[in-house]
């Protein structure tokens, strides 16, 4: 296996080559789709599905995807029978992570119990309601910024199984109680949990290596090798690099694409470390790492490269997309990314209005 053959196989086993599915079977397939950017988030799912946004954001509001922090310390989209096992593996480790910004913040045992309580009878009372409708109610710990310390308060609420992301409300995402949406699993030894893990990371995110595992994933290192130890996998060297997938998880190139507008965010440039995709000469971040601040766009890759810059203006009347492209893209190159903004527009379902 070769670069261009890995990141090809990359491509299709992420579905953005492969035949698409349902968006629920795309998040499953995934696992997790990470999320904090949840506009470019379900954009990220629509490249990979046959549906458009409204349909999308449909799913999210009936609960047949949900959103809520788990893994690492963000937002993820999940299935909901994953969602208390993802818990159960990666909560602790997510909570230890955050120590240090919570005593800053002030934030006790006794705050988290009556926050927690608060959350309970105000959404029993009232149904899902937002982060602003719950601000008021959340109780002071007397830092100075209580806005950082409420979003701690329900960061935590999701990550002990309390509360989730509901349906959106004027634009706004909601919180719903998870008892009421998730129904309970029996508990399972850790090495279960996290040999499911690592089968469905490199089915749905093979080659990989085991480092992209352990930096997507809340697993060590040892208990990575011990799981793929116990799994049938294939695995190759690519630029001194091993990497693992599942062969029967490999899905033919049956969507073709030169070019893709990927998300800062999306599991096609986040989940890799090494090899991923080399930058096209021009480039106009020149050799600076990626930025994960660049909420809103991300990457360009046209022809197994990354060819430039993109970014979204979310609402208005139109999809506004600005793209910053090396000057060694061809015009064929440029006709297949005019293609792909134009997929985003009709996935947002407005017209295009394109600056570069």
């Amino acid at each position: 296996m070769n670069r261009a053959e890995l990141l090809a196989q990359r491509l299709a086993t992420q579905r953005l080559t492969a035949d698409p599915a349902d968006p629920v079977e795309v998040v499953r397939e995934s696992l997790a789709v990470q999320s904090q950017d949840a506009p470019m988030a379900r954009w990220s799912i629509g490249m990979r599905s046959a549906t458009d946004g409204s349909a999308l954001s449909g799913a999210v509001d009936r609960g047949s995807i949900v959103r809520t922090h788990l893994l690492r310390p963000t937002w993820h989209y999940v299935v909901p029978e994953d969602l208390r096992w993802l818990l159960a593996l990666s909560a602790e480790r997510i909570e230890r992570s955050m120590g240090a910004r919570h005593r800053q913040l002030c934030i006790t045992d006794v705050i988290v119990d009556s926050a927690f309580d608060v959350l309970r009878q105000a959404i029993n009372d009232s149904g899902p309601l937002t982060r602003r409708q719950l601000h008021p109610l959340l109780p002071p710990t007397g830092f100075p910024e209580q806005g950082q310390v409420v979003a701690h308060l329900l960061m935590l609420a999701e990550i002990r199984g309390l509360i989730i992301s509901g349906p959106t409300a004027n634009g706004q995402h909601t919180y719903v109680l998870m008892d009421g949406l998730v129904p309970p699993v029996p508990h399972r030894p850790r090495e279960d949990l996290v040999r499911d893990l690592v089968a469905r990371f490199f089915a749905g995110h093979g080659p990989a290596s085991l480092r992209d595992l352990t930096r997507w994933a809340t697993v060590t290192l040892t208990e990575a090798r011990a799981a793929v130890a116990d799994l049938d996998l294939s695995s190759a060297k690519v630029d001194g690099v091993e990497l693992w997938w599942d062969p029967a998880a490999v899905l033919p190139e049956t969507r073709p694409r030169r070019a893709h507008l990927l998300p800062t965010f999306d599991e096609a440039t986040l989940s890799y470390l090494a090899p991923t995709w080399e930058r096209s000469p021009g480039h106009p971040k020149g050799d600076q790492p990626p930025s994960y601040a660049r909420v809103g766009g991300g990457v360009v890759i046209c022809d197994l490269a990354e060819v430039g810059l993109w970014q979204r203006r979310a609402g208005g009347a139109t999809t506004r997309v600005t793209l910053d492209l090396s000057p060694r893209v061809s015009s064929a190159q440029r006709a297949a990314i005019l293609a792909e903004a134009e997929r985003l527009a009709a996935f947002e379902g407005r017209p295009l209005e394109l600056v570069d």
